[in-house]
């Protein structure tokens, strides 16, 4: 029997001194600051300088005890590993030791009213003055804005080039003087969305996260790690464990009827294609229209099988309000982090190598192109 690293003595000691702990970001606010959750990072981003093979060791053992090891918010996802790969080094020092902590959430401000499926299109300016950029513009469909402290933010720092090559990514205070948070109210009566409001808003030229004018490449980045986060199959013990929403097969199956099994059956091979799907690590546009597919047709199973119940039930009714409400969160599967439509769009061009719709304006400055 092999004898564990070093690293998984220190990995014990700490939880050892750890476990049990108040509450799940407390304990993940801890064990980033003693360098778990991002271990193969060097020390200075937060991490411990560990192998990728002793990191997935560490991973392991967390995972087997079931603890938890996901910062706050969307950073360490989807903003760590744009850093990693497009930032400066006094940028990735200044952001990712606070993203493996959770002590700075991020959330997107990518989508703008004018700029969703083609979010190339985008209006919001950022203009240099000195060692700043003077941020203008309006962010819509940003989720957890209104609980997040950073933001990854895309704005036109050059409207003469075409619109692909003039946009630069940058990291956002959303306290900062200028910004203005406004909730969106979903047909769950939650306020998990959020439009954002720029005016004169500051921010520091050690915040960009591409380079100028470059931050269609660092964008792609985000994007593709985000498609993974939006499909692949989380080991969760109930709904709220999953970001999409969504009643399990687990779940679904409880409430299940014997005079309906050939639905479940089908739900239940559905739910085992995509989990095998996801672990082969297909590209991610494929991964995400399935996730969306599979997750809405199941909570329609769900509402299948409770039947009236569903559209009427007693107050002491503490099961089919959880069943109502996931079958409503999820019908944004479809449109949240990038349409299905458009994830096709993207399976032809990028995987089957179909030709691309033609662009009449590709090439043309920014500026030049007619907006709606």
């Amino acid at each position: 029997m092999a004898v564990p690293g070093r690293h998984l003595e220190e990995l014990r000691a700490f939880l050892d001194a750890n476990v049990p702990f108040e509450d799940n970001p407390t304990f993940v606010r801890a064990l980033g600051a003693a360098g778990w959750v991002a271990p193969h990072w060097p020390a200075a981003y937060g991490g411990r300088g560990l192998t990728e093979a002793e990191a997935v060791e560490v991973y392991a053992e967390l995972d087997a005890r079931e603890l938890p090891r996901q910062p706050r918010g969307s950073g360490f996802v989807l903003a760590a590993p744009t850093m990693l790969q497009h930032s400066e080094e006094a940028t990735k020092r200044r952001f990712l030791p606070r993203i493996v902590t959770g002590e700075e959430r991020w959330c997107q401000l990518f989508s703008e009213p004018g700029a969703g499926s083609d979010l190339a299109s985008l209006a919001t300016t950022a203009v240099r003055d000195g060692d700043e950029w003077i941020v203008n513009g309006q962010k819509v469909w940003t989720t957890y804005g209104h609980e997040s402290e950073m933001a990854m933010l895309l704005a036109r720092t050059n409207p003469a080039a075409p619109k692909h090559a003039g946009i630069t990514y940058f990291g956002l205070d959303l306290r900062a003087a200028g910004v203005e948070v406004r909730p969106l109210v979903q047909m769950t009566g939650e306020c998990e969305f959020n439009e954002v409001f720029l005016t004169d808003v500051r921010v520091p030229d050690l915040y960009r996260i591409s380079p100028v004018n470059d931050g269609w490449a660092a964008t792609q980045t985000t994007l593709g790690a985000e498609r993974f986060a939006l499909s692949g199959v989380r080991k969760k013990k109930k709904a709220s464990d999953e970001i999409l929403g969504g009643k399990t097969i687990q779940d679904v199956l409880a409430v299940g009827r014997s005079d309906r099994r050939d639905a479940l059956a089908q739900a239940y091979i559905a739910s085992r294609v995509l989990e095998l799907a996801t672990a082969r690590r297909l590209h991610g546009s494929l991964t995400k229209i399935a996730k969306a597919r599979t997750n809405q047709d199941l909570q329609l199973v769900a509402i299948e099988h409770l039947g009236a119940q569903a559209t009427a039930w007693s107050p002491d009714d503490e099961i089919t309000p959880g069943f109502v409400r996931e079958l409503l969160r999820t019908r944004a599967n479809s449109i949240e982090g990038g349409t299905s439509e458009i994830q096709r769009n993207i399976v032809g061009e990028r995987v089957l190598g179909l030709p691309r719709e033609p662009d009449p304006f590709k090439g043309r400055p920014w500026k030049e192109v007619p907006r709606s």
